[in-house]
Protein backbone atom coordinates (compact mmCIF):
# COMPACT_ATOMS: atom_id res chain seq x y z
CA UNK A 1 0.00 0.00 0.00
CA UNK A 2 2.90 2.28 0.86
CA UNK A 3 4.14 2.08 -2.49
CA UNK A 4 0.92 3.24 -4.12
CA UNK A 5 0.75 6.10 -2.45
CA UNK A 6 4.92 6.73 -3.51
CA UNK A 7 4.24 6.39 -6.89
CA UNK A 8 0.98 8.69 -6.84
CA UNK A 9 3.01 11.22 -4.54
CA UNK A 10 6.17 11.30 -7.09
CA UNK A 11 3.39 11.58 -9.92
CA UNK A 12 1.90 14.43 -8.74
CA UNK A 13 5.36 15.76 -7.88
CA UNK A 14 7.02 15.40 -11.49
CA UNK A 15 3.21 17.15 -12.77
CA UNK A 16 4.04 20.24 -10.48
CA UNK A 17 7.60 20.77 -11.40
CA UNK A 18 7.19 23.68 -13.86
CA UNK A 19 4.80 25.16 -11.37
CA UNK A 20 7.73 27.16 -8.94
CA UNK A 21 9.32 28.33 -12.14
CA UNK A 22 6.27 29.86 -12.88
CA UNK A 23 4.98 31.84 -9.56
CA UNK A 24 8.56 33.03 -8.70
CA UNK A 25 7.94 35.41 -11.55
CA UNK A 26 5.12 37.45 -8.88
CA UNK A 27 2.67 34.61 -7.87
CA UNK A 28 2.73 33.06 -4.12
CA UNK A 29 5.18 30.19 -4.71
CA UNK A 30 3.67 27.11 -3.87
CA UNK A 31 5.29 24.67 -1.23
CA UNK A 32 5.24 21.41 -3.42
CA UNK A 33 7.45 19.71 -0.45
CA UNK A 34 5.67 20.97 2.18
CA UNK A 35 2.36 19.40 0.18
CA UNK A 36 3.63 16.13 -0.04
CA UNK A 37 5.47 15.74 3.46
CA UNK A 38 1.41 16.45 3.72
CA UNK A 39 0.18 13.96 1.97
CA UNK A 40 3.02 11.70 3.68
CA UNK A 41 2.21 12.45 7.13
CA UNK A 42 -1.81 11.62 6.39
CA UNK A 43 -0.75 8.32 5.34
CA UNK A 44 0.77 7.60 7.99
CA UNK A 45 -1.48 8.67 10.33
CA UNK A 46 -4.51 6.63 8.78
CA UNK A 47 -2.17 3.68 8.58
CA UNK A 48 -2.02 4.18 12.81
CA UNK A 49 -5.71 3.90 12.63
CA UNK A 50 -5.60 1.05 10.82
CA UNK A 51 -3.12 -1.10 12.80
CA UNK A 52 -4.67 0.24 15.84
CA UNK A 53 -8.44 -1.05 15.41
CA UNK A 54 -7.04 -4.45 14.01
CA UNK A 55 -5.08 -4.30 17.29
CA UNK A 56 -8.10 -4.04 18.95
CA UNK A 57 -10.13 -6.47 17.23
CA UNK A 58 -7.80 -9.32 17.53
CA UNK A 59 -7.70 -8.46 21.22
CA UNK A 60 -11.85 -8.92 21.29
CA UNK A 61 -11.06 -11.61 19.55
CA UNK A 62 -8.91 -13.57 21.96
CA UNK A 63 -11.19 -12.83 24.95
CA UNK A 64 -14.37 -13.64 23.26
CA UNK A 65 -12.20 -17.45 22.71
CA UNK A 66 -11.61 -17.06 26.67
CA UNK A 67 -15.48 -16.05 27.37
CA UNK A 68 -16.89 -19.04 25.38
CA UNK A 69 -13.93 -22.04 26.85
CA UNK A 70 -15.54 -20.57 29.95
CA UNK A 71 -19.13 -20.78 28.27
CA UNK A 72 -17.99 -24.65 27.77
CA UNK A 73 -17.74 -25.86 31.64
CA UNK A 74 -20.24 -27.93 33.02
CA UNK A 75 -21.76 -25.63 35.60
CA UNK A 76 -24.75 -27.46 36.59
CA UNK A 77 -23.15 -29.27 38.94
CA UNK A 78 -21.62 -26.58 40.91
CA UNK A 79 -23.82 -24.77 43.66
CA UNK A 80 -23.52 -21.06 44.25
CA UNK A 81 -23.76 -18.90 46.96
CA UNK A 82 -26.98 -16.89 47.34
CA UNK A 83 -28.30 -15.47 43.93
CA UNK A 84 -25.24 -15.42 42.57
CA UNK A 85 -24.85 -17.93 39.65
CA UNK A 86 -21.29 -17.19 37.24
CA UNK A 87 -23.30 -17.93 33.99
CA UNK A 88 -25.53 -14.75 34.60
CA UNK A 89 -21.67 -12.70 34.44
CA UNK A 90 -20.53 -14.42 31.34
CA UNK A 91 -23.47 -14.08 29.04
CA UNK A 92 -23.27 -10.42 30.25
CA UNK A 93 -19.47 -10.43 29.50
CA UNK A 94 -20.14 -11.92 25.67
CA UNK A 95 -22.70 -9.01 25.08
CA UNK A 96 -20.25 -6.14 26.32
CA UNK A 97 -17.31 -7.91 23.86
CA UNK A 98 -19.92 -8.21 21.31
CA UNK A 99 -20.83 -4.54 21.25
CA UNK A 100 -16.98 -3.37 21.45
CA UNK A 101 -15.89 -5.73 18.53
CA UNK A 102 -19.01 -4.07 16.72
CA UNK A 103 -18.11 -0.92 17.56
CA UNK A 104 -14.31 -1.38 16.32
CA UNK A 105 -15.70 -2.98 13.02
CA UNK A 106 -18.16 -0.08 12.49
CA UNK A 107 -15.66 2.81 12.68
CA UNK A 108 -13.64 0.75 10.12
CA UNK A 109 -16.94 0.80 8.40
CA UNK A 110 -17.11 4.35 8.20
CA UNK A 111 -13.47 5.12 7.19
CA UNK A 112 -13.95 2.78 4.39
CA UNK A 113 -17.22 3.38 2.77
CA UNK A 114 -17.28 5.70 -0.08
CA UNK A 115 -19.55 8.38 1.69
CA UNK A 116 -18.22 11.43 0.69
CA UNK A 117 -20.11 12.99 -2.91
CA UNK A 118 -17.25 14.68 -4.95
CA UNK A 119 -19.69 15.16 -8.18
CA UNK A 120 -20.29 12.33 -9.88
CA UNK A 121 -17.71 10.05 -8.05
CA UNK A 122 -17.93 8.86 -4.24
CA UNK A 123 -15.04 8.88 -1.63
CA UNK A 124 -14.33 7.52 1.74
CA UNK A 125 -11.58 8.82 4.42
CA UNK A 126 -9.43 6.14 3.12
CA UNK A 127 -9.61 6.99 -0.26
CA UNK A 128 -8.59 10.91 0.52
CA UNK A 129 -5.99 9.73 2.80
CA UNK A 130 -4.60 7.88 -0.45
CA UNK A 131 -5.17 4.45 1.62
CA UNK A 132 -6.89 2.72 -1.45
CA UNK A 133 -5.47 3.79 -4.37
CA UNK A 134 -4.65 1.35 -7.58
CA UNK A 135 -1.22 0.52 -8.77
CA UNK A 136 -1.57 3.00 -11.90
CA UNK A 137 -1.60 6.69 -11.53
CA UNK A 138 -4.77 7.08 -13.86
CA UNK A 139 -6.98 5.29 -11.53
CA UNK A 140 -5.62 6.68 -8.37
CA UNK A 141 -7.78 8.30 -5.38
CA UNK A 142 -7.17 10.90 -3.31
CA UNK A 143 -7.60 14.18 -1.98
CA UNK A 144 -5.93 16.02 -5.38
CA UNK A 145 -8.49 13.81 -7.57
CA UNK A 146 -11.34 14.32 -5.02
CA UNK A 147 -11.44 17.97 -5.65
CA UNK A 148 -9.88 17.83 -8.70
CA UNK A 149 -13.37 15.59 -9.52
CA UNK A 150 -15.77 18.21 -7.53
CA UNK A 151 -13.85 21.11 -9.62
CA UNK A 152 -15.49 19.09 -12.89
CA UNK A 153 -18.52 18.89 -11.51
CA UNK A 154 -19.07 22.31 -10.83
CA UNK A 155 -17.25 23.61 -14.12
CA UNK A 156 -20.31 21.80 -15.76
CA UNK A 157 -22.99 21.46 -13.75
CA UNK A 158 -22.94 24.66 -11.52
CA UNK A 159 -21.76 27.59 -13.52
CA UNK A 160 -24.43 29.88 -13.17
CA UNK A 161 -24.09 29.43 -9.15
CA UNK A 162 -20.72 30.29 -9.41
CA UNK A 163 -21.11 33.46 -11.71
CA UNK A 164 -23.37 34.87 -9.22
CA UNK A 165 -20.35 34.42 -6.22
CA UNK A 166 -17.70 36.01 -9.07
CA UNK A 167 -21.05 38.61 -10.27
CA UNK A 168 -20.95 40.24 -6.49
CA UNK A 169 -17.32 40.62 -6.27
CA UNK A 170 -16.15 44.27 -7.04
CA UNK A 171 -14.03 45.21 -9.90
CA UNK A 172 -11.18 45.63 -6.98
CA UNK A 173 -11.80 41.89 -5.54
CA UNK A 174 -11.08 40.58 -9.29
CA UNK A 175 -8.06 42.56 -10.13
CA UNK A 176 -6.95 41.00 -6.61
CA UNK A 177 -7.41 37.07 -7.48
CA UNK A 178 -5.56 38.42 -11.02
CA UNK A 179 -2.84 39.63 -9.26
CA UNK A 180 -2.22 37.76 -6.63
CA UNK A 181 -3.04 34.05 -8.50
CA UNK A 182 -2.76 34.71 -12.18
CA UNK A 183 -5.92 32.80 -12.64
CA UNK A 184 -9.70 34.21 -13.50
CA UNK A 185 -12.16 35.01 -10.18
CA UNK A 186 -14.38 32.26 -11.91
CA UNK A 187 -11.35 29.57 -10.99
CA UNK A 188 -10.50 29.98 -8.08
CA UNK A 189 -13.81 30.28 -7.28
CA UNK A 190 -14.38 26.82 -8.87
CA UNK A 191 -11.28 25.79 -6.82
CA UNK A 192 -12.21 27.49 -3.36
CA UNK A 193 -15.61 25.82 -3.42
CA UNK A 194 -14.89 22.36 -4.62
CA UNK A 195 -12.10 21.84 -1.76
CA UNK A 196 -14.61 23.43 0.74
CA UNK A 197 -16.96 21.11 -0.12
CA UNK A 198 -15.18 18.08 -0.17
CA UNK A 199 -13.66 19.02 3.38
CA UNK A 200 -16.96 19.70 4.86
CA UNK A 201 -18.77 16.09 3.89
CA UNK A 202 -15.06 14.50 4.93
CA UNK A 203 -15.54 16.45 8.28
CA UNK A 204 -18.98 15.25 8.58
CA UNK A 205 -17.91 11.53 8.50
CA UNK A 206 -14.65 11.38 10.65
CA UNK A 207 -16.95 13.42 13.24
CA UNK A 208 -19.19 10.40 12.82
CA UNK A 209 -16.04 7.79 13.44
CA UNK A 210 -14.78 9.98 16.31
CA UNK A 211 -17.93 9.63 18.08
CA UNK A 212 -18.38 5.94 17.40
CA UNK A 213 -14.59 5.81 19.11
CA UNK A 214 -15.44 7.92 22.31
CA UNK A 215 -18.75 5.27 22.52
CA UNK A 216 -16.36 2.57 22.41
CA UNK A 217 -14.24 4.01 25.17
CA UNK A 218 -16.94 4.43 27.59
CA UNK A 219 -18.15 1.01 26.92
CA UNK A 220 -14.87 -0.40 27.24
CA UNK A 221 -14.60 1.15 30.81
CA UNK A 222 -17.65 -0.36 31.92
CA UNK A 223 -17.25 -3.50 30.61
CA UNK A 224 -13.77 -3.52 32.91
CA UNK A 225 -15.92 -4.14 36.02
CA UNK A 226 -16.83 -7.33 34.44
CA UNK A 227 -15.20 -10.54 36.27
CA UNK A 228 -15.18 -12.44 33.32
CA UNK A 229 -13.86 -9.92 31.28
CA UNK A 230 -10.94 -9.37 33.42
CA UNK A 231 -10.47 -13.22 34.34
CA UNK A 232 -10.15 -13.44 29.84
CA UNK A 233 -7.68 -10.69 29.81
CA UNK A 234 -5.48 -12.41 32.60
CA UNK A 235 -5.63 -15.84 31.34
CA UNK A 236 -2.47 -17.61 30.01
CA UNK A 237 -2.05 -19.95 27.19
CA UNK A 238 -0.72 -23.34 27.93
CA UNK A 239 2.67 -22.62 27.85
CA UNK A 240 2.08 -19.74 30.75
CA UNK A 241 2.63 -16.57 28.43
CA UNK A 242 -0.54 -13.85 28.75
CA UNK A 243 -3.22 -13.97 25.82
CA UNK A 244 -3.12 -11.71 23.14
CA UNK A 245 -5.59 -9.82 24.89
CA UNK A 246 -3.05 -8.60 27.45
CA UNK A 247 -3.52 -6.48 30.68
CA UNK A 248 -6.72 -4.48 30.95
CA UNK A 249 -5.04 -0.99 31.06
CA UNK A 250 -3.55 -1.74 27.79
CA UNK A 251 -6.36 -2.55 26.82
CA UNK A 252 -8.37 0.70 28.07
CA UNK A 253 -5.03 2.96 26.62
CA UNK A 254 -5.36 1.47 23.06
CA UNK A 255 -9.22 2.22 22.92
CA UNK A 256 -8.29 5.95 24.03
CA UNK A 257 -5.73 5.85 21.76
CA UNK A 258 -7.67 5.59 18.74
CA UNK A 259 -9.83 8.15 19.30
CA UNK A 260 -6.76 10.20 19.68
CA UNK A 261 -5.73 9.13 16.25
CA UNK A 262 -9.03 9.97 14.89
CA UNK A 263 -8.19 13.63 15.99
CA UNK A 264 -5.40 14.52 15.11
CA UNK A 265 -5.75 12.85 11.25
CA UNK A 266 -9.18 15.04 11.05
CA UNK A 267 -6.51 17.86 11.44
CA UNK A 268 -3.80 16.84 9.18
CA UNK A 269 -6.53 16.14 6.41
CA UNK A 270 -7.79 20.06 6.76
CA UNK A 271 -4.59 21.12 6.08
CA UNK A 272 -3.56 19.17 3.24
CA UNK A 273 -7.30 20.06 1.98
CA UNK A 274 -6.10 23.63 2.07
CA UNK A 275 -2.60 22.70 0.48
CA UNK A 276 -4.59 21.06 -2.26
CA UNK A 277 -6.21 24.19 -3.09
CA UNK A 278 -3.15 25.97 -3.63
CA UNK A 279 -1.67 23.05 -5.93
CA UNK A 280 -5.09 23.80 -8.13
CA UNK A 281 -4.76 27.21 -7.98
CA UNK A 282 -0.62 26.64 -8.63
CA UNK A 283 -1.72 24.51 -11.37
CA UNK A 284 -4.36 26.61 -13.26
CA UNK A 285 -2.02 29.81 -13.05
CA UNK A 286 0.84 27.93 -14.67
CA UNK A 287 -1.89 27.19 -17.60
CA UNK A 288 -3.35 30.35 -18.04
CA UNK A 289 0.48 31.73 -18.02
CA UNK A 290 1.53 29.36 -20.98
CA UNK A 291 -1.90 30.26 -22.60
CA UNK A 292 -1.19 34.20 -22.46
CA UNK A 293 2.34 33.08 -23.61
CA UNK A 294 1.19 31.54 -26.67
CA UNK A 295 -1.48 34.32 -27.41
CA UNK A 296 1.53 37.03 -26.84
CA UNK A 297 3.72 35.12 -29.30
CA UNK A 298 1.10 34.57 -32.00
CA UNK A 299 0.13 38.59 -31.45
CA UNK A 300 4.02 39.08 -32.39
CA UNK A 301 3.78 36.89 -35.52
CA UNK A 302 1.10 38.72 -36.39
CA UNK A 303 2.06 41.67 -36.23
CA UNK A 304 5.51 41.01 -37.78
CA UNK A 305 3.56 39.66 -40.86
CA UNK A 306 1.38 42.43 -41.47
CA UNK A 307 4.22 45.12 -41.30
CA UNK A 308 5.82 43.81 -43.86
CA UNK A 309 6.51 45.56 -47.10
CA UNK A 310 4.76 45.14 -50.03
CA UNK A 311 7.60 44.63 -51.81
CA UNK A 312 8.31 41.63 -50.01
CA UNK A 313 4.83 40.41 -50.49
CA UNK A 314 4.79 37.62 -53.40
CA UNK A 315 1.97 39.43 -56.44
Amino acid sequence: MKKKIVSGIVGVSLMLTPVSSVFASGYPVFDVSGWLNGIDQLYQEYDMVKNTITQIENQYKSIQHSIEVAKSIDWDNINFDGDFDIRNDIKNANKRVNKLLTQARNIKTTLTTPSINCGNVKYSIADLCGCTSSDTWESRKNLLTAVSDYKYYMTNTMKEAVSSVVDGLDEKQRKAIWVKYGISPSNYVFIQQSQTSVMASAQKVMAKATEQAEEMVAEEKLAKANAIIAAALDNTDSDGNPTAAGMQEAQLHLSEEILQQLVELGFNMNEVGQMTAAQLIAKDAQEQAEKDEAARVAEIESNSNSQLSSRFIKK
